[in-house]
């Protein structure tokens, strides 16, 4: 249900207003809202000074510079109660300036070794590639060698290359050349090197890349420069675990005082950028706001405490224009709590209006424990999340894993209902089905009547809200269409009756008028095309009931996908070879069994039900708190 929502008036002093920010901040109920009209004063959009502008551009470069500080720290501390001395700033600048230096030499180097630990590999194929062909001049002291690389579409570079070296040194050059890739061709050129600068001019005028090797393997032939490579290779991983040391030792040592900058700095550039919903005159400022109703009392006490009595703290009347802006805080039971989170991944209700958690909360799991109906697979899944939950302490993956959690124990009280479990294994366990057998040949047609009573009961219930919310609303555009659908389609149920004799023939009469009243009173909800789209928007609705279907189609697909997987695990000659085969197969299904029955329960909520009454598009309520004190010693 929907919390009673109160908007507020506050108007004080602009000397109070840093005050009043930081008693607002400290009491965390108040929703401050954009400025409207205010009754009191004539109040303009409050004009920011120049320094304050300025604060918070330092305050958000800061808080950049911190979080990059704690991305690249590893810090995964998500909330504070660290209580900051109120010269934080002034420690957080200092400490950055003092940190950051530090952080960036590791991370620098860091980004360096992993650059050569990404390209020595490439330098170790090609000198590898070179080693069967290195002539034994090329490990006297006296030459010089240097390797070059082509593609093989320019080869003819190569020996013309070679031809003019030989030519250069008097032929006291020896030059070798290999492929090195299917791609790339490497040569290999020894010189004595009192040639080096005419062969380093010749390299240099012509369009070739030079096998350029990092200094720090030092100079020689490319077997002595290979075995240098690889011992490089096996140090890096050694030092880049003591940088990564390093900066776990930061991050034991500043990771709190980080956080703690990180949420102190959040409150501050909070508080200065709700002050562009703030309204000021040449003395006051003025802003409107929203609070639960019972914590009215609490804000104005909050405030008074503050600064006394030189602010006016007043509830404003509910107009039907304020109830359009009113955030909306859900509050249900422990029990329905969970189903907050799939309300919300549609839209949230409006304010006022028809909250369905509660209904979901009843409806879905009994819809997911229709759908799999199965003692073991419940069972498995109902363990799966539990031990989940352990992990997920809160947020909508905690939320969903109740739910799921709530759906498995619906499916174990279904499966004993059905007498499965792990399929058609139950019976050969000895179960035997509480209710029926959904199995069987026989009972497809009552498992179908069943799973569409359950649908017609579902989408009237719908219907009943609309026709009350269009009533509340005074909306007779909303009545006349709900109300058709819900006239027409109790019209339709009790022809089907008759029928079929669950009722005597002289209702036959009163289900047919029913019938066509409301489809012309659905057709009146839609003006002059109502005659025409009346009949198709019914036929629509029986669509609605008709997708409930689905509830045993899809649990007939799981029995079904069970049963094949214990038949071949029976067929299979080798008991080992069958039982990977049906625990592969029941795998499969256990996954699709946690999805599949969630997806369709929600579809069936989602497009079905909540198209028959409910309202969304409601505002969240984000109350103006802080993330913890500031002002300590």
């Amino acid at each position: 249900m929907n919390v009673e929502m109160a908007p507020l008036e506050i108007i004080g002093l602009k000397a109070d207003l840093d005050r009043i920010l930081h008693a607002l901040r400290q009491v965390g109920i108040v929703h401050i809202d954009e400025l409207v009209e205010s009754p009191q004063v004539s109040a303009r959009p409050l004009t920011l000074a120049r320094d304050l502008l300025q604060k918070q551009e330092t305050l958000s470069f800061l808080l950049a510079r911190l979080e990059g500080l704690l991305d690249v720290l590893g810090c995964h501390i998500k909330t504070q109660t660290t209580t900051l001395s109120v010269d934080y700033l002034e420690q957080a600048q200092a400490g950055v300036e003092q940190l950051l230096p530090q952080v960036q030499a590791y991370t620098t180097r860091r980004e360096k070794l992993q650059n050569e630990l990404a390209a020595l590999p490439r330098y170790e194929a090609t000198l590898r590639k070179l080693l069967p062909i290195i002539p034994p001049s090329a490990r006297q002291p006296e030459n010089g060698s240097v390797g070059v690389l082509v593609s093989r579409d320019h080869v003819g570079v190569l020996d013309s290359l070679g031809r003019r070296i030989l030519d250069l040194t008097g032929g006291r050059a020896e030059v070798v050349a290999s492929d090195v890739d299917p791609a790339t061709r490497a040569m290999l050129v020894v010189f004595p090197r009192e040639f080096t600068a005419e062969i380093e001019m010749l390299l240099g005028r012509e369009d070739v890349s030079r096998l350029r090797l990092p200094a720090e393997l030092g100079e020689g032939p490319p077997d002595v420069i290979l075995a240098a490579l690889r011992r490089r290779l096996a140090a890096i991983p050694e030092e880049l675990k003591e940088i990564q040391a390093g900066l776990d030792n930061l991050a034991r040592i500043w990771c709190e005082r980080l956080s703690s900058w990180r949420d102190a700095l959040r409150d501050e550039i909070d508080a200065s950028s709700v002050l562009s919903r703030f309204g000021e005159t040449d003395m006051t400022f003025v802003l409107v706001g929203w609070a639960p109703a019972r914590e009215f009392a609490r804000v104005e006490a909050a405030l008074k405490a503050a600064v006394g009595e030189a602010v006016l703290v007043q509830r404003l009347a509910l107009t039907p224009e304020l109830r359009k802006r009113a955030p909306i805080v859900l509050e249900n039971p422990a029990p329905a709590r969970p189903f907050e989170s799939l309300v919300a991944l549609l839209s949230l209700p409006r304010y006022g209006h028809i909250d369905p958690t509660r209904l979901m909360a009843f409806f879905l799991p009994i819809f997911f424990g229709m759908i799999l109906g199965d003692v073991g697979y419940g069972a498995l899944l109902l363990a799966i999340s539990l031990l989940a939950l352990r992990k997920f302490k809160r947020g909508v993956v905690h939320d969903i894993l109740l739910v799921l959690a709530m759906g498995s124990g619906w499916s174990i009280l279904f499966g004993f209902l059905y007498g499965e479990a792990f399929g058609t294994l139950g019976e050969h366990l000895g179960m035997h089905p509480l209710w029926f057998d959904r199995t069987s040949a026989e009972n497809v047609g009552a498992l179908l009547v069943m799973t569409l009573a359950v649908g017609a009961v579902h989408i009237t219930l719908g219907l009943i809200l609309g026709v009350w919310e269009a009533i509340r609303d005074r909306s007779r555009s909303h009545l006349l269409e709900r109300g058709g659908m819900l006239l027409g389609l109790i019209g339709l149920f009790l022809l089907v009756a008759v029928l079929t004799q669950y009722l005597p023939r002289s209702l036959m009469t009163p289900a047919i008028a029913a019938l066509i009243v409301g489809i012309v009173l659905l057709g009146a909800s839609l003006g002059w095309l109502g005659i025409l789209m009346g009949p198709i928007e019914f036929i629509g609705l029986i669509g609605n009931v008709l997708s409930y279907l689905r509830i045993a189609a899809i649990g007939l697909a799981s029995v079904y996908l069970a049963k094949v997987a214990n038949d071949v695990a029976g067929m299979v000659g080798s008991l080992l070879v069958g039982t990977i085969v049906a625990v592969l197969i029941h795998a499969l299904n256990l996954v699709l069994g946690a999805f599949s029955p969630t997806i369709h329960s929600l579809r069936l909520h989602y497009v079905e039900f909540f198209r028959k009454f409910y309202d969304g598009g409601g505002r969240p309520y984000r109350p103006f708190k802080s993330q913890f004190r500031a002002g300590g010693g």
